[in-house]
């Protein structure tokens, strides 16, 4: 066996074998998960967590918060451009605590299930021009979940798991690639708008994400804090390639890289 084929084996297993989601801890881009309770910002909206709760392919979400159809590729839309928009300058609402690589996975997703009226197109300094038209079977808060939306822990949905911790408001990437998203490839030939490209940082326990745009670009935030000189990129895979050290080369020979996500509200 090569040393190369057994480092993936042990990525593999690092991404499988999971901690149990911690409360207490505060959202970081080494803090495996945050449980969000209700707050004023975040409340459990009964008027959304009522409805049919069957999960048919047992993938922790509930058919009601699933997309289908057309939604599918137009959710995947406007998460990217909502990513995109957040080089060109960073909106009000994202706060600066939650500005990390997972922070922009986060914040794309719920907006890109918004409704998208004047006051919301008003927020960003400059939105790329979706292709599509929003999505038209759910909006954010979801069906059901609410806006617990991100999912830290396996198993098929069942009323309560809000309450027990197994869907949260806001989550680290690992837990999002672990529980939120399904992996497609090790392959960037896969690879579509609107799909997350997952790394392992070199020598940490912690997660990198990169949202794929199409077209061979993608945009992220380098992790640090705004105070720290965090920021989000907007480059081509190529530019990344050639820029980037080597742990987050979009690659199949770079062990670091494990593969290209899809959100399971997608399948």
């Amino acid at each position: 066996m090569s040393v190369q084929t057994l480092a993936l084996l042990v990525l593999s297993a690092l991404l499988s074998v999971q901690a149990a989601p911690d409360a207490s801890r505060q959202i970081s881009s080494t803090t495996p998960a945050t449980s969000l309770k209700p707050t004023p910002e975040s409340p459990l909206d009964s008027a959304y967590l009522d409805g049919d709760s069957t999960d048919t392919d047992h993938d922790g979400y509930p058919d009601a918060a699933e997309l289908v159809g057309a939604d599918r590729e137009r959710f995947a839309d406007w998460f990217a451009s909502v990513a995109q928009s957040q080089y060109y300058g960073v909106s009000a609402d994202w706060k600066k605590a939650e500005q990390d690589c997972g922070g922009l996975l986060r914040y794309a997703f719920i907006n890109a299930l918004m409704t998208h009226d004047r006051a919301w197109t008003a927020k960003f300094k400059f939105l790329p021009r979706p292709q599509l038209p929003s999505v038209q079977g759910l909006t954010y808060p979801m069906p059901v979940i609410s806006r617990s939306v991100f999912r830290v822990a396996g198993g098929a949905y069942v009323p309560g798991d809000i309450e027990r911790g197994k869907l949260v408001g806001a989550t680290t990437v690992q837990y999002l690639a672990s529980y939120s998203m399904v992996r497609v490839s090790r392959s960037m030939s896969q690879a579509r708008r609107g799909d997350v490209l997952i790394f392992i940082r070199p020598g940490l326990r912690s997660y990198h994400s990169m949202v794929y745009l199409g077209g061979g670009m993608v945009v992220y935030h380098t992790g640090a804090s705004p105070a720290e000189g965090g920021e989000v990129r907007l480059l081509s895979v190529q530019n990344l390639i050639r820029r980037a050290e080597r742990a987050f080369h979009p690659v199949q020979s770079n062990p670091n890289f494990l593969g290209v996500y899809r959100w399971k509200i997608l399948n």
